[in-house]
């Protein structure tokens, strides 16, 4: 899916978090890092239709969004919210949503639970897991959709380093055949290893953006240099 926004602006109250003149996602990975309040969750919360712009446009393949378009794309807030059911009927609740077929449903499970060592979790209901484990299912839970664009926000924030190495396989393969992946991060180390794209917000603006071999190693914005320690 080609995303391409424009002149985006979203005000809250007084307070303009958004001010975006243009940037375009195509397939690969794309990491958005920036202090907090930068605007980087506003954006993707936008693109997924979530939350509405003052102003500007978001094209999807050229078009505006439709009901279409949103099953398309899927994205994980920051703080995921789990049902009052096992982990596993977590997992696989996105397909029941879809009526994807009990095959259809047990082939993604398959293919998608062996990423994290979760068989113990399975039968436990969401309110006994921990934050780690809590991010494991969200994670899986949004995978399993394989939608054309996948929008995380801070997925693996509560997971140890182990998990959080699991949890980047797992995006690098939700990122193949032609997909998107759009990841908001505070880890610089974590783009460093996923990216193929990275942002740098500031303010409610791109204040860099590029290849990450050239954003993460040769950045011409000051603040982006100061942050980085170039």
């Amino acid at each position: 899916m080609h995303v391409k926004v424009e002149n985006a602006v979203k005000d809250y109250g007084s307070s303009r978090v958004l001010d975006i003149e243009s940037i375009e996602f195509k397939k690969g990975i794309y990491v958005i890092l920036g202090s907090n309040g930068s605007g980087k969750s506003t954006l993707i919360s936008c693109i997924a239709g979530l939350n509405e712009l003052n102003s500007g446009n978001i094209f999807y393949d050229g078009k505006k969004m439709d009901f279409a378009i949103r099953n398309s794309i899927c994205i994980q807030v920051q703080k995921p919210y789990l049902f009052n059911k096992s982990s596993y009927e977590n997992i696989v609740s996105g397909l029941k949503f879809r009526k994807s077929s009990r095959e259809e449903i047990e082939t993604r499970y398959n293919k998608y639970k062996d990423y994290f060592e979760i068989e113990e979790l399975l039968s436990k209901k969401s309110w006994w897991l921990s934050g780690g484990e809590r991010a494991k299912i969200a994670l899986l839970r949004t995978a399993v959709l394989e939608t054309e664009m996948t929008l995380l926000d801070e997925p693996t924030a509560a997971m140890d380093i182990e998990s959080s190495m699991r949890a980047e396989n797992l995006i690098k393969d939700m990122a193949k055949d032609n997909r998107t992946v759009i990841l908001v991060t505070h880890d610089v180390y974590q783009a460093k290893r996923i990216a193929n794209h990275v942002i740098f917000m500031d303010k409610g603006r791109i204040i860099e953006m590029g290849s990450m071999e050239h954003v993460l190693n040769n950045p011409t914005n000051k603040l982006v240099k100061q942050i980085l320690n170039i």
